[in-house]
């Protein structure tokens, strides 16, 4: 009977050794497992915060074109230049020619009145 006690609690004591060995593998790669998610995490909020930097930093760029492009369709501002330039508005007698690249064949001339009236010229 002895005999058997010694064999039973060697068996345990090797189960229980089996089990705290599996328990801390579990452990261990859970840990890895762990830092290894807390890794790729910060690395995908270092991009997410470079990235909105970026997106920040191009809004930016487009409200300053988009107000340097506001200043240049001033129409103020265009008028003056053109009367620096020495260009004048047109009056009634006169035409505008319009020279389409795709027709080569004929030529629309507009009177400056804006009419409407509209002849083609062969």
């Amino acid at each position: 009977m002895n005999g058997k006690r010694v064999s039973r609690r060697t068996r345990e004591r090797q189960t229980s050794r089996i089990l705290m060995i599996a328990f801390a593998l579990v452990l261990f790669i859970g840990v890895f497992a762990q830092i290894a998610m807390m890794a790729k995490l910060s690395s995908q909020n270092k991009q997410v915060v470079e990235t909105r930097k970026e997106i920040k930093a191009l809004s930016a760029s487009a409200d300053n074109l988009n107000l340097g492009l506001n200043q240049y369709h001033n129409l103020e501002r265009i008028a003056a230049r053109a009367q620096q330039l020495g260009m004048e508005q047109p009056d009634e007698t006169q035409l505008r020619v319009v020279n389409l690249p795709t027709i080569i064949d004929s030529t629309s001339t507009q009177s400056a009145d804006s009419s409407g009236t509209e002849e083609m010229i062969d």
